[in-house]
């Protein structure tokens, strides 16, 4: 029941494209009567790959761009015209834009609104602090939904213990869990879990077969969507690094998304499955 989404408030923030790309009054550009060797000298200087190129009325119909990204000779440059397929709008969504640049060979796109290109957005720009907090809260709405998929399974806090000992599991939960128990809190051990150590309890305990996932998909899928995790929670290092980057980025969007889906779906079904078993025995009752 994916529909249901749109009826509820988005726990990731909407990020569009425009958020991590450059308004064209910030970007350098080429005049138009310029020269390909000064259009060059400017590629060169600030390291671009592509330049666009300022028509006399104040218009952007045509660009420079490098042959083979991050080689700045003469040889290497190249004017195009602008086309439908060089341009995305200004308020795509971050998720459907990476996956415009993992589905094509652009390494650009310029942002349009309904008369105009506005901006423009490379593959670099994905290394965008916007990026890596979409990431963020992606993977930690993941990790929710894993630990309600893990509590609504009737899985409690002593037969989670028992298992992560009995298998010689990471401590630092069990650690982190037993420090706060002694302060009385009233914390579930889940809380105490990880990403990897969730993906661990589904699948010891066969929860992938209640949302309907096959345990290698789902094993595959957690590998992909924490290797994202691990970057994104080191923004140091960079989450785009090239063209396969990208692929992956949008894989494990994709990724999460459906195990997030499949979650909530699952979730629904026992909440409709109670209410339906709740009205039957009320309707025996009367």
């Amino acid at each position: 029941m994916k529909e249901l989404q749109n009826f509820k408030h988005h726990d990731n923030p909407e990020i569009t494209v425009s958020l991590p790309g450059i308004l064209k009054i910030d970007w350098t550009s080429a005049l138009h009567k310029e020269s390909v060797d000064q259009a060059f000298e400017k590629m060169k200087r600030f390291k671009f790959d592509v330049l666009p190129i300022m028509d006399a009325d104040g218009s952007y119909k045509r660009y420079f761009k490098s042959k083979e990204w991050g080689k700045y000779t003469i040889d290497n440059i190249e004017e195009h015209e602008i086309k439908p397929h060089d341009c995305i709008y200004y308020l795509t969504n971050i998720e459907d834009a990476v996956k415009a640049f993992a589905e094509s060979e652009q390494n650009f796109f310029f942002l349009v609104n309904e008369t105009e290109i506005i901006g423009l957005i490379n593959i670099s720009n994905l290394n965008s602090k916007h990026v890596y907090l979409f990431m963020y809260n992606l993977i930690a709405q993941l990790e929710l939904s894993l630990g309600k998929l893990i509590n609504k399974s009737g899985i409690d806090d002593p037969e989670l213990m028992r298992i992560f000992i009995e298998n010689n599991k990471s401590v630092k939960p069990l650690t982190r869990y037993r420090g706060e128990d002694k302060k009385a809190l009233d914390h579930k051990f889940i809380e105490y879990a990880y990403l990897g150590d969730m993906a661990w309890i589904i699948k010891e305990k066969k929860l992938f077969r209640k949302i309907k996932i096959k345990r290698d998909e789902f094993d595959s899928s957690i590998k992909i969507i924490n290797k994202m995790r691990n970057i994104a929670a080191h923004p140091v290092n960079s989450l785009i690094k090239g063209k396969n980057s990208i692929v992956e980025l949008n894989l494990a969007i994709t990724k999460a998304n459906l195990i997030i889906e499949k979650i909530n779906n699952y979730l629904i079904e026992i909440k409709l499955g109670a209410r339906k078993n709740f009205l039957s025995a009320e309707k025996l009752n009367n």
